[in-house]
């Protein structure tokens, strides 16, 4: 039997199946007969997709901010909380394991922007409800039942979400009565009948649990793969107990399916060895100088750190965005003439709290923070201040040099990586990081760096899990910016509701992060025009709306299983 897709006149636009033989054409289905083999495609590849995350740990990140209303600015974050973990499908229950020192239970950690407020509705919507946890039902509209015997589908129109054209349902429950059950709107790519977004809510109607609202979208991780890559929640006036109510934001990031490759690890699916070749090897070299062993040494506890939280699935593998702030680290290097062995390096951490460290002659820097930075010159400065650790001969402790140090379970990361600098050391750093930036190409811009720097002191108590670092050294020290505060103090006042004037971006707009191995790469930001002081949104969560592009066969990634893969 031939499957092919063909319009039929009078059915709205949906493309249509049709069974095709070699002898004579079928007749065409019907509108109806149509749409339910394109449902009844959709729910197997969603079983399909269910059982297969249960072989994977992938790791996930949520970012919450509570809001109140601001007459001139439109909503203003009032307090904020965070999760980093693993999430584990084994077994087909849905379990976090946290890599922050002390752990909560996963639903704590999600409700804690209102934590203040006590919402015990939230708390239980939370917890074990429909799928061991409402999280794990933004990751899936139903668990092995979201087909037509437990739904009802209403065909609404074709649209495109960036290059995939899709089918877009309304959905919601054939039993009224069945609590838990998902209400909203579906998007259903044309190729594989694949679903690649759902858009609403899981409804609760009963006391104490309020429908919470979410936006789910999936990632094109190889040919015909989607992998669940973003949540989006929001609720601008939920409502718990009796007259309370509750604003806020989140943004969830799923990423790392496959972190075999991590680490320098595929280089095992392409080593081979040459007897000719090895025999064409040149004379080894002389002995190294009790200075270089002594420098080798130092960046082997380096590498040693960067491939371990790279197979951590915390930092991302070297990608062309390295090469950016290289670029930049150059300038800086060059302007000043510092010579600098070994040579320094770039890398990114996938999380969002904003920070920055040294991991030897390594700069590393959050994807947060390269997200919310206005412009080149703040960037700058962000990097000479961990390119004056370096300069200054702050090195990472060589305990990490012996292998045995980096045996650990992923979860321990944080705990057993210990990079923060002493309070001399940052302030000796701050020191020169200054003459760094006044001898270099940006000393005429660093009023915007100064700027970022006054956004960042404004938010602090309002954010504080946005500058609390989970690796390096933090920006406050007793309600004092430490980091950079000479720049900080020379820059022109913040002025929230001045349009033109831009102190920080916001949040998660930059860097894009393929959910399938965590590689990151650097997306170009178009000048906008904005209307108000409303749209500046500085270091705020936005709602997710990525453009979705199709996988090319000839980029698939590796699978660990047939029908597994990755790319967006």
């Amino acid at each position: 039997m031939l499957l092919q897709r063909f319009s039929l006149r009078g059915c709205g636009g949906l493309l249509l199946l049709c069974a095709a033989t070699a002898q004579a054409p079928a007749p065409p289905l019907s509108p109806a007969a149509a749409a339910d083999q394109i449902l009844d495609a959709m729910s197997a590849r969603e079983a399909q997709l269910y059982h297969r995350l249960q072989e994977m740990t992938p790791r996930v990140e949520t970012y919450m901010q509570n809001l109140r209303p601001d007459p001139t600015l439109g909503e203003v974050p009032v307090a904020d909380r965070y999760y980093l973990g693993i999430l584990d499908f084994r077994g087909g229950k849905f379990r976090t394991v946290s890599f922050l020192p002390q752990p909560r239970q996963f639903w704590r950690q999600l409700i804690g922007p209102i934590d203040d407020l006590l919402i015990f509705p939230v708390r239980h919507t939370l917890q074990l409800d429909i799928f061991r946890n409402t999280f794990a039902g933004m990751l899936f509209p139903g668990a092995g039942h979201f087909d037509r015997q437990h739904y009802r589908f209403q065909y609404v129109r074709r649209a495109f979400l960036g290059q995939v054209r899709c089918y877009v349902f309304d959905v919601a429950p054939l039993s009224v009565k069945a609590k838990g059950s998902f209400w909203g709107r579906i998007w259903i790519e044309d190729h594989h009948d694949t679903l690649v977004r759902f858009n609403g809510s899981f409804w609760q109607n009963r006391f104490g649990h309020p429908d919470l609202h979410f936006d789910s979208w999936r990632w094109n991780v190889q040919p015909g793969v989607w992998m669940p890559a973003y949540i989006y929640a929001e609720e601008s006036d939920l409502r718990y107990g009796l007259v309370r109510h509750a604003r806020y934001q989140a943004q969830t990031r799923i990423w790392g399916y496959d972190l075999r490759h991590a680490g320098n690890q595929q280089e095992l699916t392409t080593m081979s060895v040459e007897g000719a070749a090895l025999a064409r090897q040149a004379a080894p070299a002389a002995i190294l100088s009790p200075l270089a062993s002594a420098r080798a040494w130092e960046r082997q506890a380096e590498d040693n750190v960067l491939d371990r939280l790279e197979r951590s699935g915390l930092l991302a593998p070297p990608g062309p965005a390295d090469a950016v702030l290289q670029t930049v680290v150059n300038n800086l290097i060059f302007a000043n003439r510092l010579g600098i062995a070994p040579a320094v390096r770039c890398r990114i951490l996938l999380t969002t709290p904003l920070e920055s460290l040294t991991i030897g002659h390594t700069i590393v820097l959050s994807r947060g923070l390269i997200d919310s930075l206005p412009d080149e010159a703040a960037l700058a400065a962000m990097l000479a201040h961990e390119l004056a650790h370096i300069d200054l001969g702050q090195t990472l402790d060589t305990r990490y040099a012996f292998a045995d140090r980096m045996l650990f379970a992923d979860q321990d990361t944080l705990r057993l990586l210990h990079l923060k600098r002493t309070p001399q050391e940052e302030a000796q750093a701050n020191q020169l990081a200054v003459k760094l930036l006044i001898n270099s190409p940006y000393k005429d811009q660093l009023a915007a760096a100064g700027l970022f720097l006054r956004q960042v002191a404004a938010r602090r108590k309002l954010s504080p899990h946005l500058f609390n670092p989970n690796l390096g050294n933090g920006w406050f020290s007793h309600d004092y910016l430490v980091r950079l505060h000479a720049v900080e103090a020379k820059a022109p006042a913040l002025q929230p509701a001045q349009v033109s004037q831009i102190a920080a971006l916001p949040l998660g707009g930059r860097l894009l992060v393929d959910p399938w191995d965590g590689s990151v790469t650097l997306e170009p930001q178009p000048a906008e025009h904005l209307l108000s002081a409303r749209e500046k949104m500085p270091l705020q969560l936005t709602p997710f709306v990525p453009y979705l592009e199709r996988a090319p066969a000839a980029e698939a990634k590796a699978s660990p299983a047939a029908g597994s893969g990755g790319r967006h």
